[in-house]
């Protein structure tokens, strides 16, 4: 088993976040450094450390659904001592939030100590959509709504083209439904400060087929059965 596998399946990162790792020399094999990328090691016989702690191949994988609350970092720990998405999750798993929600963004956060899953959905070249709510200032124009749609450039590279529908308008913000299928740093509310509509209120609603629903915010459910098997059918 190559050796980034091999960590992310231990439930230290995503596979891109543990090839950083490995890069960084901070991981042993049975005693040596390794910082080579395809390294193989076999589960039965290796010790492979991270910063010096053991670490060992995970098969008890765990998968939640979070209804994140403005306020929690959607991260593992924080250094400000914020409170966390993972704080959120009763399990004695060493679990970890698939992508990013801002802290002042609410809605759909997956959560597993599956990092080879993890690094399905989040690949680029699987286009997993990913659907927002966003309460945004003004009502967006039409040309505006089109250059959302046809990709618009942020920091010198086109976004791929997303799917916007206004649902409601008011007399000084409008909400609208907006569908994307990258992962960039806070790229919905920079798609539209672009077009001159600041976003007031961002809402996550769906990653794929995996839906909110009902789910209340700051409650936590365990992924049901039809949930994985599609996720498992990402490649």
């Amino acid at each position: 088993m190559r050796l980034q596998k091999y960590m992310a399946s231990s439930g230290v990162a995503s596979r891109r976040s543990c090839e950083s790792i490995i890069n960084e020399s901070r991981v042993k094999v049975n005693g040596k450094i390794v910082n080579v990328m395809g390294y193989k090691v076999d589960p039965e016989r290796d010790v492979v450390q991270v910063d010096d702690k053991v670490i060992k191949l995970n098969l008890n994988y765990e998968y939640y659904i979070l209804n994140k609350p403005i306020g929690v970092v959607c991260t593992a720990k924080d250094e400000k001592n914020r409170p966390t998405v993972v704080d959120m999750i009763e399990s004695k798993k060493r679990l970890y939030p698939v992508g990013r929600l801002d802290i002042d963004s609410t809605g759909l956060v997956l959560l597993t100590n599956d990092g080879e899953l993890t690094n399905k959905i989040l690949h680029p070249r699987n286009k997993i959509k990913k659907t927002y709510i966003a309460t945004v200032e003004g009502k967006p124009s039409k040309e505006g709504l089109e250059k959302l749609r046809n990709g618009i450039f942020l920091d010198g590279a086109k976004t791929s083209p997303a799917k916007v529908d206004i649902l409601k308008v008011y007399e000084t913000d409008s909400i609208v439904k907006i569908t994307i299928t990258e992962g960039r740093n806070h790229q919905v509310k920079n798609m539209f400060l672009k077009i001159g509509n600041p976003v007031k209120k961002l809402k996550r609603i769906s990653i794929g087929e995996i839906e909110l629903g009902g789910l209340e915010q700051g409650y936590y459910r365990p992924l049901e059965k039809e949930e994985l098997d599609y996720l498992r059918s990402i490649r």
